[in-house]
Formats: structure tokens, C-alpha cells, sequence
């Protein structure tokens, strides 16, 4: 599961699987599910966070490149670096700022600007859409290009199965 604040994931134990309420043996990828941890520690899962196996590649994004359209913004003012605002990517919704950007824009223009996350790395991947928002400013997008940090998977010795 993760990732994490210092950019880890951990390996976890689920104790119990429920769907509408009703304990289920197994949940299939894409199923919405509610799950119970065995002994997860002090560690808090966040909405956002993935739970996948670990033979495929973990990794967090800090900064990733998109593809943005401004559906709406005020006063015929440009958008420039160092704009903030709110992003929506699939399950993700975090404060992002603007590093770099090919031209200020403003309301029906399009250009390619770089984003950071402002509180912790997520999960992101190439191609998925999003939305931003601050106030009344609204745009919507593609993720275009994403920088992979490298990320270990801590494994505890309760989590191991025997």
C-alpha cells in the first residue's frame, strides 16, 4: 500500500473484505471495496493511496507534465509560474503548483505547463485526466508526461506469510 509521505510503500495484511456491507472472500481489480488492515501501525491510509502486489513496479510522482485547457477564468487576467490550485486526478485531489509553463494563458487557451504537488508524492499515471480549480478558475487536461521517483516497498516481519 502507498505511497506514503516519505515516498515508501508498505506491505500489509488485509484481515477483512466488505462489499455493500457483506464480508466477501475475495475483490477483483476496478471492484470498490472496503478492507480492514491487520496490524498497520501508525500509519493512516489517505485517500489516493493504491494497494497493489508488489511485483509490478512501485514508484511515487512528485512533478508531472499536462496538457491543460482553461475552461474559465476571471477578469481576463493571464495565468502564470507560481499559480496554485486544486487537482483532480482519478482519486487524487491535492494542492499542485505551476513550476513552468511554454506561455501565460488565460479563458479558452491551451498550453503545457509542469505541475508539483505541494503536500506529498501520489500515484500518477501517464495519460490521465484531470481537472484543476481555484475558485473560479476551472481547467481541464492530460497528464502527459510524469517524473518516477523510485520508491522501496517496506516489508515488516508480521506481514510475512509463512
Amino acid at each position: 500500500m502507498g505511497p506514503f509521505d516519505d515516498k515508501t510503500y508498505r506491505s500489509v495484511r488485509v484481515s477483512s473484505i466488505h462489499c455493500n456491507r457483506l464480508p466477501r472472500r475475495l475483490a477483483k481489480c476496478g471492484q470498490s471495496v472496503s478492507l480492514a488492515f491487520h496490524n498497520l501501525g501508525c500509519s493512516v491510509p489517505r485517500k489516493g493511496m493504491v494497494l497493489m502486489s508488489p511485483e509490478y513496479e512501485s514508484y511515487c510522482v512528485n512533478e508531472f507534465t499536462a496538457e491543460i485547457y482553461i475552461l474559465q477564468h476571471p477578469n481576463n487576467s493571464k495565468i502564470k509560474i507560481g499559480f496554485e490550485a486544486t487537482v483532480f486526478i482519478e482519486n487524487i485531489r491535492q494542492k499542485v503548483l505551476i513550476t513552468h509553463m511554454e506561455k501565460e494563458i488565460t479563458t479558452g487557451q491551451k498550453a503545457k505547463v509542469r505541475l508539483k504537488f505541494l503536500q506529498y508524492p501520489d500515484l500518477v499515471g501517464e495519460g490521465s485526466k484531470l481537472f484543476l480549480r481555484n475558485g473560479r478558475t476551472k481547467a481541464m487536461g492530460t497528464v502527459s508526461e510524469v517524473t518516477k521517483i523510485p520508491t522501496q516497498i517496506i516489508v515488516t516481519e508480521d506481514d510475512v506469510i509463512n
